[in-house]
């Protein structure tokens, strides 16, 4: 399972395999949201990852 956190916007949106599941205004929430998920999956065979993307400054 891979996720994603990717700053754009002011916001902070949440992927699971590539798909939008959530959006926040701050990281620290979506950041929760992400070990939320991972703490109810009980999959214990499964692999994950995470990924940040922030929006460039400029």
């Amino acid at each position: 399972m891979k996720f994603e956190v990717v700053e754009t916007g002011g916001e902070w949106i949440v992927r699971r395999d590539g798909v939008e599941v959530a959006r926040y205004g701050e990281q620290l929430e979506a950041l929760g949201d992400v070990a939320d998920r991972l703490r109810d999956d009980h999959a214990a065979d499964s692999s994950y990852s995470l990924a940040m993307r922030y929006q460039a400054r400029g």
